[in-house]
């Protein structure tokens, strides 16, 4: 199980991002991710675009983006996760950079016979009754709990694992799709009360999706802070064709904090984007 640092350092199969990158708009990933070997025919590459802010207190939200330049990258396919921790004290941040480095770091050592679907399964249990089990053994405190979204590309398709209401689209021919379902209570005024998120409860149940991948598909991962706050019609233009999907991310998180100073809004703004320009 990774253990949340403030000091990170990219691992064998994580590229983490560090907490002072992820207060900037500093891309990681300036040129194109291309998975498989450079001497064998084309295939999938794609490009990244990533950043995150928080509104006026401590960043809530965590990202990763799985090391390209890793063997395990080319078996297995690269992820990219974006968490929102949920808490009335600091384990809100905890409980998303747990997950997002488990998550990343823990898929790539599970057994090879393993489908990408039990893996990721397993994987997000294990750090559910790990969560769980901090939340048990703090109860004076007000727990760690977090959503948490991602993408996985490998071949010429994609996967998607996801819990809570952080949100993955995709653009494709010009119309924007939610790929996930809000993980919320379906009554107005509790909108915003999550009734499935990572640490919430001892039996977790994941919500996963796959496709095929078409060249010039934009998907993005986004924390409610983008998506809530901005709007669909702003999700579709930063991701529209021709945008560069580091431009379209500090976009989207940089219109979220300003539109949230205008009626002082406090939601961490998160935005991963990932275009894909080559498919195997």
């Amino acid at each position: 199980m990774a253990m949340p640092d403030d000091a990170v350092t990219a691992t064998v199969a994580l590229r983490s991002v560090p907490a002072a990158a992820q207060a900037s708009t500093r891309p990681l990933l300036a040129g194109p991710i291309r998975l498989g070997s450079a001497a064998g025919p084309a295939g999938l590459q794609v490009r990244v675009g990533h950043a995150s802010r928080g509104a006026g207190k401590p960043n809530e939200d965590f990202y990763g983006i799985a090391n390209p330049g890793t063997a395990a990258i080319a078996a297995r396919g690269l992820a990219v996760a974006v968490a929102d921790g949920v808490s009335g004290d600091t384990g809100a941040r905890t409980a998303a950079e747990t997950t997002v480095r488990s998550l990343l770091e823990d898929y790539y050592d599970t057994p090879a016979h393993w489908n990408i679907g039990r893996a990721l399964d397993r994987v997000l249990r294990a750090i559910n009754d790990w969560l769980v089990g901090e939340n048990l053994r703090r109860p004076d405190g007000e727990g760690m709990v977090s959503t948490v979204s991602l993408l996985l590309f490998k071949d010429a398709r994609y996967c998607v694992a996801h819990v809570g209401d952080t949100r993955v689209y995709r653009r494709r021919a010009g119309a924007l799709r939610q790929l996930t379902t809000d993980h919320t209570w379906p009554r107005r005024d509790m909108r915003h009360v999550l009734r499935r998120a990572i640490g919430l409860d001892t039996h977790l149940v994941a919500e996963f999706a796959d496709g095929e991948l078409q060249v010039g598909d934009a998907f993005l991962i986004a924390s409610d802070g983008v998506w809530e706050v901005l709007g669909e019609r702003a999700l579709h233009d930063a991701l529209e064709r021709g945008v560069d999907p580091q431009s379209g991310a500090d976009l989207l998180v940089k219109s979220s904090i300003e539109r949230q100073l205008q009626y002082m809004g406090r939601n961490d703004a998160t935005a991963v984007i990932v275009h894909v320009e080559a498919v195997a």
